[in-house]
């Protein structure tokens, strides 16, 4: 039997890192060195295509974990998410082109 998926390996090579985020993700709050460790797992998964996928789906996982967290509330929240990462990618954009 041949080596059963490359693309398996792949993802299990990437769990601490999924399993890092997962853990992050369910923090109430985060000190400062946590939150620029979540910032370098979610620039690593815009750059790893397999990592990204296995982030939005450990971000559906994190969400059914935290009933409290209403499908309103979740959404709000996804939408400052998306608010930052565009705005920090703007400022990279700005600093990459500039003078």
């Amino acid at each position: 039997m041949p080596d059963c998926d490359p693309l398996l390996d792949s993802a299990l090579a990437y769990r601490p890192t999924v399993y890092e985020y997962c853990q992050l993700a369910l923090r109430p709050t985060l000190d400062r060195a946590a939150a620029e460790r979540m910032e370098e797992i979610l620039r690593r998964a815009e750059a790893e295509p397999l990592l990204n996928l296995l982030i939005d789906e450990a971000d559906g996982l994190v969400a059914r974990l935290q009933p409290c967290l209403g499908e309103q509330r979740l959404q709000q929240q996804q939408q400052r998410l998306r608010d930052a990462i565009d705005a920090l990618w703007v400022d990279e954009l700005l600093a990459t082109c500039g003078p």
